[in-house]
């Protein structure tokens, strides 16, 4: 049962292989750098001009603009909660200094 499974398996890489072998792709890449990209030419629409259309638009967004207040809640203002986070000692994290290695500077690395 080993062997079969390992010769099947076998013989479909081959197969395979062959397959992708034969494919005939010559000169595709030449295709693809010839071809020019001609864009249309744009037209201008009635719906592009209808004022109507874009004082509702502009009210929409208007409104949507307006929806949120910002408001003042109890916690913002109480100054225990603030007491309590300026108790809390967070460690300063000193930085590493900094430094240029070989790799930056060498013109063969950025040359490629």
């Amino acid at each position: 049962m080993k062997t079969t499974i390992k010769q099947v398996t076998t013989i479909t890489i081959f197969v395979l292989l062959f397959l992708v072998g034969n494919v005939n792709a010559k000169g595709t890449e030449l295709d693809a750098l010839n071809q020019v990209n001609i864009e249309e030419t744009l037209e201008i629409e009635n719906w592009m001009l209808n004022d109507n259309l874009w004082d509702i638009v502009e009210r929409f967004v208007s409104e949507k603009a307006n929806e949120a207040y910002l408001e003042l809640e109890s916690w913002m203002t109480n100054e225990s909660i603030w007491e309590t986070n300026k108790r809390i000692n967070f460690e300063a994290e000193a930085d590493e200094e900094l430094i240029i290695e070989y790799w930056m500077v060498n013109e063969k690395a950025w040359n490629k």
